[in-house]
């Protein structure tokens, strides 16, 4: 059976991810850096099976006090599917190294040996929820209001070599964050004692929104790349 070039792999699963009938406006995926020094081609090809969501509902979905938040990246916020964008980053992350990304239903790949991916996406959520304005002090002109972030992204990661049918690698890669950002001046006249959300001035929500997803898509690169090494060092001689 000939293998299907990397390209049209690719292609195939950018193709399946439209339907998944996501509308939002955001797209899951980064900017793959370039590898450093003179391309290497490894020997053993790699087929990247369809990644499982295994993320909890309430990453999914907008919880009863999605309210309190200013962003809550749940799946209607995605063009397409999660766990197939994220699958299909890591394919290209995979060839970028020099990996030949097999293609699924392809079994025999001549007779070169190959390896078997399976992951699961166990988190993948990032929020957004402004800190409330406990106290205003006397002689005071304007005040910085904050935001508070909150970013995870974590994979479980297997690997098969189908020859002997033994794993050869389980790992768990996770990258989270957790702080505070300034979001803006009030002005104290403005003020009302008491109020839980003070007027902003900030700028456009859009803005905010997209810096939430730049934080989304820094982590996924940040576990990606790192079980791309992980892969490219098991497959160095």
């Amino acid at each position: 059976m000939m293998r299907m070039p990397t390209l049209m792999l690719l292609c195939i699963a950018a193709a399946a991810a439209l339907h998944c009938g996501c509308a939002g406006p955001y797209a899951v995926g980064y900017a793959i850096d370039p590898v450093e020094g003179p391309p290497i081609k490894y020997n053993t090809p790699v087929l990247v099976r369809p990644f499982a969501d295994q993320r909890p509902r309430l990453e999914r979905f907008e919880p009863a006090d999605a309210g309190q938040y200013s962003f809550y990246s749940s799946d209607i916020w995605f063009k397409e599917d999660v766990a197939a964008s994220i699958t299909r980053a890591f394919q290209h992350e995979l060839a970028n190294a020099g990996i030949e990304v097999a293609a699924e239903g392809n079994h025999l790949l001549g007779n070169k040996p190959y390896l078997r991916l399976t992951a699961e996406v166990v988190h993948f959520i990032v929020t957004r929820k402004p800190v409330p304005v406990a106290t205003m002090q006397d002689k005071v002109d304007t005040l910085w209001l904050r935001d508070q972030f909150s970013v995870r992204v974590a994979l479980r990661v297997n690997l098969i070599d189908t020859k002997s049918e033994k794993k050869v690698m389980q790992r768990y890669y996770e990258s989270s964050d957790s702080f505070t950002q300034r979001a803006g001046m009030i002005d104290v006249e403005q003020y009302k004692p008491g109020s839980a959300t003070p007027p902003k001035k900030t700028d456009s929500k859009t803005a905010d929104n997209d810096y939430c997803i730049q934080l989304l898509n820094k982590h996924l690169k940040i576990v990606l790349v790192q079980a791309r090494q992980d892969i490219v060092q098991l497959l160095t001689p």
